[in-house]
């Protein structure tokens, strides 16, 4: 890996340099979302019994996508069944700390949403504890709020340029298909939810690369 750094641009640089070989594997794992679109859109119904169930497997998956993105950086060659597996090994802790991380950054914006946002941003690596560093559901929220400590300024920038810029990409698609033909909601609402779910794999890699950069630079300065 590059040195160290939480700024966004050399990290997103980094991040298109590196999804190629694993843009594949990331994109199977992010497409449960795309069809649970299309099936909302289709059958609103069935898409509202889906709903729940899919925000369980969506930590599952991401944590298997982390796991994929962290083993291609140390240069070994990633299965997606092994990252899968891996992923349903430490499902519990993924879930639990996804909702519990949802409801205390709600709970804190209950009061402001400055302090939702902290918390929010406090708690954003949880998921790469919990998958990287094979920590539990307390132990990730744990790891994460000390891994931000004294930097949350530098993580908050970094995802909010990486949301800006990914959202302004599905925001030139959504308005590019739109121009040139005529697709409707129905297809606007899909070419938005294909969209989105291109981009996902560039959101893991960013997110992975900036949690080692972090890890990197509490190092050097405990050092």
């Amino acid at each position: 890996m590059q040195n160290a750094t939480l700024s966004p641009i050399p990290l997103l640089r980094r991040s298109f340099e590196l999804v190629g070989p694993i843009y594949w594997p990331l994109l199977i794992l992010a497409s449960p979302g795309f069809i649970l679109a299309i099936v909302t859109e289709l059958t609103p119904l069935l898409g509202d019994i889906l709903r729940p169930a899919y925000g369980i497997v969506a930590p599952i998956l991401g944590g298997a996508a982390l796991w994929l993105v962290d083993q291609h950086l140390k240069r070994q060659a990633p299965l997606l069944g092994n990252s899968l597996n891996r992923a349903v090994s430490k499902a519990v802790p993924l879930v639990l700390s996804t909702l519990l991380a949802a409801l205390l950054s709600c709970l804190a914006s209950i009061f402001l949403i400055i302090p939702g946002i902290y918390v929010g941003v406090k708690l954003a690596l949880t998921p790469c504890a919990i998958a990287l560093e094979n920590q539990g559901t307390t132990g990730g929220l744990r790891y994460s709020w000390n891994l931000v400590k004294g930097r949350w300024w530098g993580v908050f920038w970094a995802l909010l340029v990486l949301g800006l810029i990914l959202g302004f990409a599905g925001v030139l698609i959504v308005g590019f298909v739109i121009v040139v033909a005529d697709v409707g909601d129905f297809g606007v609402r899909m070419v938005a939810a294909a969209a989105a779910t291109a981009v996902m794999p560039i959101f893991w890699v960013y997110v992975v690369l900036l949690f080692r950069s972090l890890q990197r630079l509490k190092g050097q300065a405990a050092s």
